[in-house]
Parts: C-alpha cells; sequence; structure tokens
C-alpha cells in the first residue's frame, strides 16, 4: 500500500478507522499494541483517534491493516504523519478521551508511552462556505458512523459519491427521484455543488 500523501487521506483514514474497529473484533484487539496515536476533534467536539501504521496509508481497511500490520514500519508512516500535526497537549480531557475510547472496545487505560499527536488546525480542510450556497451545503452531512464519514444526502444513507455517479452514467434527475422518493431536487443540487467545489480542493464535513 502506498503511503498517504495529504493530511485529508489520514483523516479520511481516521473517520474509517472508528468504523473498522466496530466491524472487525481483530482489528480492535490491535488497539492495545498501538504506541502512536493521532487525534482530531470532530465538529461536535468529539475526539477520534487513529492509530500511526493504519491512519498513514491510502485507502486503509481492517483486512489490509491485519494481512500487513506487522511487517510496516512506524518509522515511516511517523514521518509522514508529524508534518501535519504536533504533540498533543496532554490535558485531562485529551487523556480522558483515549482512555474511554479504548475502555469502549475492552482495552485497559493507555500505557504511559503512549504518544498522541493532535492534526494542526490549518491542515484540516473545512467545508467551502464561499463556493456552495448554504442552503444546499446544509443537506451535505458526514458521520464517522455511517460509510465510513463519507458524505451523504442529510437524513439518508445516499453517498454524494452515488449520486454523482448515476448522473455520470447518464442516470437523469427525475429517474434518480422515482428510484429514491425519500431524495429531493434539492438534494441533488447539494451533491453536484459539493462535487464541483471538491474539484478545488478536498473536503471533510463532520457533523
Amino acid at each position: 500500500m502506498l503511503l498517504v500523501n495529504s493530511p485529508d487521506q489520514a483523516i479520511e483514514n481516521i473517520y474509517s478507522y472508528q468504523t473498522e474497529i466496530r466491524e472487525s473484533p481483530a482489528l480492535a484487539d490491535r488497539m492495545r499494541l498501538v504506541r502512536a496515536w493521532y487525534a482530531i476533534r470532530s465538529d461536535d467536539g468529539t475526539w477520534l483517534f487513529g492509530p500511526s501504521k493504519f491512519i498513514g496509508y491510502t485507502k486503509n481497511t481492517a483486512d489490509a491493516y491485519l494481512l500487513e500490520a506487522d511487517s510496516r514500519d512506524g518509522r515511516d508512516t511517523e514521518h509522514v504523519l508529524q508534518e501535519w500535526s504536533a504533540p498533543a497537549d496532554r490535558t485531562a480531557e485529551i487523556d480522558e478521551a483515549l482512555q474511554e475510547f479504548l475502555e469502549s472496545h475492552g482495552h485497559s487505560a493507555p500505557n504511559v508511552s503512549v504518544r498522541i499527536r493532535v492534526f494542526e488546525e490549518s491542515a484540516r480542510e473545512r467545508p467551502v462556505d464561499a463556493s456552495i450556497d448554504p442552503d444546499l451545503r446544509k443537506r451535505i452531512h458526514s458521520d464517522a458512523a455511517i460509510c465510513s464519514g463519507r458524505p451523504l444526502i442529510r437524513g439518508t444513507r445516499i453517498r454524494v459519491c452515488d449520486i454523482l455517479g448515476m448522473l455520470a452514467n447518464g442516470v437523469s434527475a427525475s429517474e434518480i427521484l422515482a428510484d429514491y422518493p425519500y431524495l429531493t431536487e434539492v438534494d441533488l443540487r447539494a451533491a453536484l455543488a459539493f462535487g464541483a467545489a471538491a474539484t478545488e480542493r478536498r473536503v471533510i464535513i463532520a457533523s
């Protein structure tokens, strides 16, 4: 697998990791071995964590990680990830958040040697307010527990990329709305606006 080449790729992997550890007991079991954690704070204030050797590779999955975990060199991922992150201010808040995260998956408090680094705020792409009309942008939602945090139409499990893919393959808007009656024309416009903005710079919405 290839190392990530942008902070957005690493952050996307942190969101993906939240889903993968729920679906893979073997991956969750390896949390006890992690010594280098990376963290971001979601827009609702929740701390989300991912291990260096998981988030440091592109499009990572539980299966890929478990297959290669013992052969991966954390020095490689650390070299890349440290460029976009800084050591966490080890306040009670972030330490307690990591402890709760580990305990929720059956592990004890983190080892004293555990390191936590936080992605710099400047490295985290935010929604492109200027390029997406607010009435359209509010139709897009991302939740780490749904589709690995990929952008969705709010209140559904229909991803923005699903809509863009259908339109790209010649499916008309009226056909999409007939097949998915819980979608609206505004939802389709929101997906198109989000896709257009994403060609300018990669964005992640967490809400």
